[in-house]
């Protein structure tokens, strides 16, 4: 770790390069839990939950249901059910989901009284779980190649930590291994785009396209690496609003060169941790957490 050193334009082939190995101080951070996965009151009822990554995923997707899937399942809930998509944190969403309903969280509510979210609320309970059981985990944002053809959609999945490096897992879709192939993490996904070797405008949220999406995402995935994870930027990152932000920006980017670098390896942990606890503009205010 230690000093910051800028590596070479080029990008490796191997979009799992610098998140083979990883310190003993690295595991233990990211095995214990943070200002969003902390559980708070709800910490008693994961004591007796099962630790294996799977299993875990499996219980977070019978107490959410993507809001996506609510019109798909003939589902028709009141406006107000849509608001818990804003919760931000596990022990705001395990709130949520026993607000619905106060049964174990081992018991599969049916698709009606599960909280509605989106990818983000299942990776961060999922890591959340997986840490109350000592796993090291985090969630990461980044682009799915599985949900449309010939695109990149913006989503949250979870990395655990296995004797052979970090896995990645869907908890949201149901994918136990997601390979490398199928998500790149956000700061891997911008610098294949500044590379030329894959399109910005093919990257987002089937609404919203191109270079402000990937700003955005290596913002999250940037604050997630220090356990502040937060589903948007929106609502607070307004400096990266440029104008015709879905383009490329002289001003931005290089900044976002060394950002995106920074998340793409765990091998200059250190300063990222320094440059996020540097830089005001890249931190949530409280309100958002």
């Amino acid at each position: 770790m230690g000093s910051f050193r800028r590596r070479s334009a080029n990008v490796s082939d191997d979009p799992q390069r610098g998140f083979v190995t990883a310190t003993a101080a690295i595991l233990e951070y990211f095995a214990q839990a943070g200002p969003t996965t902390e559980l708070g009151t709800y910490a008693d009822l994961v004591r007796d939950l099962p630790s294996e990554p799977e299993e875990l995923a499996r219980i977070v997707r019978g107490l959410v249901i993507h809001e996506g899937l609510v019109a798909p399942a003939g589902l028709e809930l009141p406006p107000e059910r849509f608001r818990d998509r804003q919760r931000v944190g596990a022990a705001a969403i395990l709130r949520g989901v026993l607000d619905l309903d106060a049964s174990p969280l081992t018991a599969q509510r049916p698709p009606a009284d599960r909280m509605v979210g989106y990818c983000y609320h299942f990776a961060v309970l999922h890591c959340a779980l997986l840490r109350a059981k000592g796993v090291p985990s985090r969630a990461r944002c980044g682009f799915a190649a599985y949900y449309r053809e010939g695109a990149w959609i913006d989503h949250w999945v979870v990395e655990y930590w296995s004797r052979d490096g970090w896995v990645v897992i869907d908890p949201d879709s149901a994918r136990d291994v997601v390979s490398p192939h199928e998500f790149h993490s956000a700061g891997l996904a911008w610098r294949l785009c500044r590379a030329g070797r894959e399109d910005a405008s093919r990257h987002g949220n089937y609404e919203l396209w191109g270079w402000d999406e990937l700003r955005g995402s290596v913002i999250n995935d940037l604050g997630s690496l220090n356990k502040v994870e937060v589903g948007g930027w929106e609502d607070w990152c307004d400096w990266i609003a440029v104008e015709n932000k879905d383009q490329p920006s002289a001003q931005l980017d290089p900044y976002f060169d060394t950002l995106a670098e920074l998340v793409s390896g765990d091998d200059e942990f250190d300063e990222l941790q320094r440059v996020f606890g540097k830089d005001d503009r890249l931190r949530p205010p409280a309100a958002a957490t």
